[in-house]
């Protein structure tokens, strides 16, 4: 019998070579199941005949865990035992009488129009960290990245002169998300100006660089750019780097985009998704169907 470390790095060319997962993917299921195995050393088991009460007893020493967490160790577990059958150390899979847990979907924090614009205004453009920041600010709010694309955004994702950038997304799917000239604006004032002065041989091929050196932006320092903002303009609401990317899918409904295309623009694989952002269109909705339909 392989040990565990072996059979975790067989179980990552796996999930690499035959299921064509991103690096982070397989990371997060290897986690997954380093977790499972430490839990199956305390009651026992100590290898791969583990049975579906040995998962229900794990589900219930998780029982504290969002439904999402539980339905993400669920994917990683289906793989597992998957990969185990293939490899012949399994007959049954100990999954197939295990049901996903129903997922709790939570409404994401709407910003108003008039709050995001208080944000594009706020940073001070006399200094690298504010035209940064306001060209920053400009684009995830006129393209909806996710925070990870956006500062991983290079020179070679960018096409300014036909208005679109190529984004790599979630399990390394590409994307094009179309650009408005007053982001493109924003973006060529902060290269041709305080990011040349920073980098004038643009030895690297981030845009967005981070305050010091030159190095790209992080996901933790543009986080607390989003809160420096929220300190100075006295906003108590929970507002992140992500609301941004919520309020672009969410105007965009308001003023009349449908609900398949929000999904091509967010990246989403499935429109079960996107659907979530339609619960603030419903007023908008109801003034569409009394001005249109006969008997309203």
């Amino acid at each position: 019998m392989a040990s565990f470390s072996t059979l975790l790095e067989n179980f990552k060319d796996y999930l690499m070579l035959e299921n064509g997962l991103s690096p982070k993917s397989i990371e997060a299921y290897s986690s997954d199941i380093t977790l499972f195995y430490n839990y199956l050393k305390t009651v026992g088991i100590e290898d791969e005949n583990f049975s579906s009460d040995n998962i229900n007893g794990y589900l219930i020493e998780c029982s504290n865990h969002r439904s999402s967490s539980i339905a993400r160790f669920l994917v990683s577990l289906r793989s597992f035992t998957k990969f185990l059958k293939k490899e012949k150390l399994i007959q049954n899979d100990p999954c197939s009488s295990i049901s996903n847990p129903k997922i709790e979907r939570t409404l994401p924090n709407t910003m108003s129009e008039d709050c995001v614009v208080r944000f594009l205004e706020a940073p001070d453009l006399t200094c690298h960290t504010g035209m940064r920041d306001r060209a920053m600010l400009e684009t995830v709010y006129a393209t909806g990245l996710r925070v990870s694309e956006l500062i991983n955004l290079k020179f070679d994702n960018l096409n300014l002169s036909d208005g679109f950038v190529i984004v790599r997304g979630k399990g390394d799917k590409e994307r094009m998300v179309p650009l408005c000239s007053r982001t493109i604006e924003w973006i060529e004032r902060y290269i041709s100006t305080f990011r040349l002065q920073k980098d004038p041989k643009q030895k690297c091929p981030y845009i967005f660089l981070s305050g010091k050196g030159l190095g790209p932006m992080t996901r933790m320092a543009f986080w607390q750019r989003i809160k420096c903002y929220c300190r100075e303009l006295g906003i108590d609401e929970n507002i992140s780097a992500h609301s941004f990317r919520h309020a672009f899918a969410t105007h965009l409904l308001n003023h009349d985009a449908d609900l398949r295309s929000v999904q091509l623009l967010l990246g989403h694989s499935s429109l079960t998704t996107t659907q979530i952002y339609t619960h603030v269109a419903t007023a908008r909705m109801h003034e569409v169907y009394n001005k249109a339909h006969p008997r309203a």
